[in-house]
């Protein structure tokens, strides 16, 4: 698709390659540029792009009318006054060493979101600076999913879900587990949708998705059941020996236990707990479990988003595990591809300092994602351990509790934020800087098999600048110049490109990748080096859970607040509240501000079914108050059949109506702090507005 500038583009304009960075998925695209007659500004003219609504608002990201252009510093009547680049950076660094000074280094946290392309610069900075609180949007979204992963399978297989979304035409039987294709980047989900006859297709999904009315098996389960529908599934291969034994007696650590535990969840009990016929559960469990090589595919954070986080997800890709599909064509294959050199300075500097956010609570997600675990960020503002915060894309309404959170920002001495728009977060800000668009900053992009380079193909607007420009600016002014390369940005490049094997200089000019040579794919690689566990194989029964105090078998747990586990509560709040699902419009809260998308989802909605829509008497657009004991919110109803009786879904990311103001703060999985997200209560009534 193309989609065009306020120019209309002519032959003669400069093309060049960049990326989009609507969302992370860097999709390859091709802009067209020019100056105007009478003009010394260039002028985006068209981008081409795949078909894609988020990508479709690229220029209008840009050209917004509501976009923050200046830096503004807060005057002592709470107003905004604009501000020179010089003089911003020199106010945040001088309240950075005062509340150092005053408070030590560890009273400071240093926070990005959005983009994630300056994550490095950040974590560099904050240990240099002397903090150990580096805290990112991590902490809710992929950490989880790769600290379970580590601690079954190993290190290297931290990224078990990056390949899981590929497309292998080996592949027997997919088990998509919580993962809205429909709806996610686009290099990630067209071959769910061919139209294939051989390849049974089992859901798993509370919600019936476009691909769920696809699938040969849904397996519609109760939000955050998901660890106790795994258990059961592997119950039926291990009761009708559709296990891959081999596999287990020679790669796999604590199988007996794990298999004495997993015959508990029989046929039956497995239905009364997940709601799901038992009919189906063992349909979908022979499928699996014949159809070899068959592959889970899963999402960063949907299997995660529940109070047992970790559990959950090491029952689901333990299955691979149970059947023989792992590292095999076809099946559940080892990450790899290119990678950058680590430049956060974590190894050399964080034994120095203090010990980061959560280390004591969340000791594993620390040691295995190597930075703080922020959704404790409330905590530690109202003890007084955060005096202060410098954040780059930061977004609160991510946070559970977020009315809580709300009023600890109030107690904070000093907040700095960058962002493209005005936001909720920059309600609390002491200083606001304008961020520059993917289209006006460079980058560095290294992954799978491409390296690239990406220039910025137009300058910022206004005096929009580079969230790296404005790190490495404020590096020099707090002492860390040498530190920061001297400077120079494209020496931190050349750095983070040598295990790629390729210079800054081999790189192809304007913005086309170079390969990296992935090699012929060998399966099996684990019968050369083991497993990274402390046993050398896969964990069923995890080491590192026992040695932290952790039943180191896939255990289920009841969500913190569900029908079972707080009857009590379900009195006042009897639906199910599951939130998260995905919009092919928007990337989490970004683009909320966008014309273009506005038209397409105006505003958010709650999703219920028809069933409990008749006994309230609510239709489409009626406004209903959403409460649970923490908070409540205001939102308009869709009547549908996405989600079953008894539960509804509410989108996250609107300030009109955020959904985390219902999200228990307390919520958090033992292992890794992840909030539960997709499985809380909350009552629903009709109001009028």
């Amino acid at each position: 698709m193309k989609i065009a500038g306020t120019l209309k583009r002519e032959e003669t304009d400069d093309q060049e390659t960049s990326t989009c960075y609507m969302c992370s998925a860097n999709c390859e695209v091709h802009v067209s540029t020019r100056v105007a007659d009478g003009s010394n500004e260039k002028t985006v003219t068209e981008v081409a792009l795949p078909d894609c609504v988020r990508g479709s608002a690229m220029i209008e990201h840009r050209e917004s009318d509501v976009r923050l252009l200046s830096p503004e510093i807060r005057g002592e009547d709470g107003n905004w006054q604009e501000a020179s680049w010089k003089d911003t950076i020199l106010n945040i660094a001088d309240n950075l060493k005062r509340v150092k000074e005053k408070y030590g280094p560890q009273s400071v946290a240093f926070m990005v979101g959005y983009t994630k392309e300056p994550r490095p610069y950040m974590q560099r900075l904050a240990y240099l600076f002397g903090t150990p609180h580096y805290i990112t949007e991590s902490s809710c979204c992929f950490g989880a999913t790769r600290v379970a992963s580590a601690i079954t399978f190993g290190d290297d297989y931290g990224y078990f879900y990056g390949p899981s979304r590929l497309f292998q035409p080996e592949t027997k039987c997919r088990m998509v587990w919580s993962n809205d294709t429909e709806n996610s980047m686009l290099p990630l989900k067209k071959h769910y949708f061919f139209k294939e006859t051989d390849v049974p297709m089992i859901v798993v999904d509370p919600r019936l998705t476009s691909l769920a009315k696809k699938a040969t098996v849904h397996l519609r389960l109760r939000p955050g059941t998901d660890g106790a529908l795994a258990n059961g599934l592997a119950h039926i291969i291990l009761k009708e020996g559709l296990e891959d034994r081999d596999f287990l007696n020679g790669w796999c650590h604590g199988v007996s236990e794990y298999e004495e535990y997993i015959s508990a969840f029989t046929p039956e009990k497995t239905a009364a707990i997940t709601g799901i016929d038992k009919d189906l559960i063992v349909k979908a469990a022979r499928l699996y479990g014949i159809n070899k090589p068959a592959q889970i595919s899963l999402s960063p954070q949907a299997t995660v988003h529940h109070s047992n986080a970790a559990q959950n997800h090491r029952a689901i890709i333990l299955l691979a595990a149970l059947t023989g599909n792992i590292d095999v064509k076809g099946g559940n294959r080892k990450p790899g591809g290119a990678s950058e050199k680590d430049i956060t300075l974590h190894d050399k500097l964080l034994p120095a300092l203090t010990d980061p956010m959560g280390k004591e609570r969340f000791p594993i997600f620390i040691d295995k994602y190597k930075e703080g675990q922020s959704m404790l960020l409330s905590d530690y503002i109202e003890s007084g351990k955060i005096k202060a915060i410098f954040s780059i894309g930061a977004n609160i309404m991510m946070y559970p509790d977020y009315g809580r959170l709300k009023k600890q920002m109030e107690k904070l001495e000093f907040f700095s934020v960058a962002d493209f728009y005005d936001t909720p977060t920059r309600e609390y800000a002491d200083v606001s800087m304008p961020a520059a668009t993917h289209l006006e900053r460079e980058s560095l992009i290294i992954g799978g098999d491409k390296v690239r380079y990406r220039p910025n193909v137009i300058e910022p607007r206004g005096n929009a600048k580079a969230d790296a420009d404005i790190m490495f600016e404020l590096a020099e002014a707090l002492g860390f110049k040498q530190e920061f390369w001297g400077g120079d940005i494209k020496a931190s490049f050349e750095e983070r490109l040598e295990e790629t094997g390729y210079k800054l200089d081999d790189l192809p000019e304007k913005g086309k990748y170079a390969p990296y040579d992935l090699g012929d794919y060998v399966e099996r690689k684990y019968q050369q080096d083991g497993f990274q566990t402390k046993s050398g194989k896969i964990e069923f029964k995890s080491s590192i859970l026992e040695d932290h105090g952790h039943e180191g078998l896939p255990v289920y747990k009841e969500p913190y607040w569900s029908p079972v586990s707080t009857p009590d509560i379900a009195v006042d709040y009897p639906f199910i509240l599951t939130s998260g699902g995905r919009s092919k419009n928007y990337q989490h809260s970004q683009g909320r501000k966008l014309e273009m998308l506005r038209a397409i989802e105006p505003y958010p909605v709650l999703q219920l079914s028809a069933q409990d829509a008749e006994v309230m008497d609510v239709k489409n657009d009626d406004w209903l108050r959403a409460s649970s004991p923490v908070g409540e919110i205001e939102i308009r109803a869709l009547v549908c059949d996405v989600v079953m009786p008894g539960v509804v879904h509410i989108p996250h990311g609107w300030e009109d109506a955020p959904v985390n103001m219902l999200m228990p703060g307390e919520a958090l999985c033992d292992i890794t702090g992840f909030p539960g997200f997709k499985s809380s209560l909350c009552n629903v009534e009709k109001i009028t507005k």
